[in-house]
């Protein structure tokens, strides 16, 4: 893997990798908690937009905060678990040094996003030509991918400071080389959500900072593996 810096002591393994999140979670769940806070009020005016029905402007607003904030969030995640100084700090300084690469990640998400809310109201015709369905399923699966892609992506940008190419070409590497742990963190998202949904909306505040701290421990234990083989195959040759 190209730009990866070595794993070291603290990197999850597959036996590992549950228990070692969950009590680094436990250990720093106050800071964490801190951080959700200030991710959600960085959120704020994207999310505002949406909810007054401002939709195309809530996309682009979103992909210049919202975006950069979450990076942000991930560098302060990676800081810990990798066992470095951390603190809200390291999260504020991380938002100005990530935007550029972070808005250029929002952005590639925000083109299958908006294209699927502009085509939504078509769904209120009588009958509603195929080409409309057709447009939603591309849409979905683009932003489904790009979702996939910054699995990787952006725990490579705060871990390894990476450029934003680089990172988007490891990351599809690592997407399609560990299929079962992008469809794991996709599907703990999707049911961190529903629990948002039907215990409390208030939820919606922390849980996603949680999430992080797996999907940063995740793309570690990934890179570490990837690694490793590199170098086996270089010893056997």
């Amino acid at each position: 893997m190209d730009g990866a810096f070595p794993a070291d002591r603290s990197t999850p393994g597959p036996n590992t990798y549950v228990r070692l999140t969950l009590s680094q979670l436990w250990d720093s769940l106050p800071l964490i908690l801190l951080a959700a806070g200030v991710f959600s009020l960085l959120c704020a005016p994207a999310v505002l937009l949406f909810y007054v029905g401002l939709f195309a402007p809530a996309v682009i607003v979103g992909a210049l905060t919202i975006t950069p904030s979450w990076v942000a969030l991930l560098a302060l995640e990676g800081a810990i678990v990798c066992e470095k100084r951390a603190g809200i700090g390291t999260m504020l300084q991380a938002w100005p040094r990530f935007w550029r690469r972070s808005v250029g990640l929002g952005l590639l998400a925000s083109f299958p996003l908006l294209a699927g809310l502009l085509t939504l109201p078509n769904l209120a015709r009588p009958e509603v030509p195929a080409i409309i369905w057709g447009g939603l399923a591309a849409d979905g699966l683009g932003i489904l991918v790009v979702l996939a892609l910054s699995l990787y992506a952006i725990p490579l940008l705060v871990l390894h400071d990476m450029s934003l190419g680089m990172a988007l070409r490891n990351a599809l590497l690592l997407a399609g080389r560990h299929v079962v742990n992008t469809i794991g963190l996709l599907s703990m998202i999707i049911a961190l959500a529903f629990a948002a949904y039907y215990v409390s909306l208030s939820l919606v505040f922390i849980l996603p900072a949680m999430w992080g701290v797996f999907v940063v421990n995740n793309c570690r234990m990934v890179v570490a593996e990837e690694l490793a083989t590199t170098a086996s195959e270089r010893v056997q040759r």
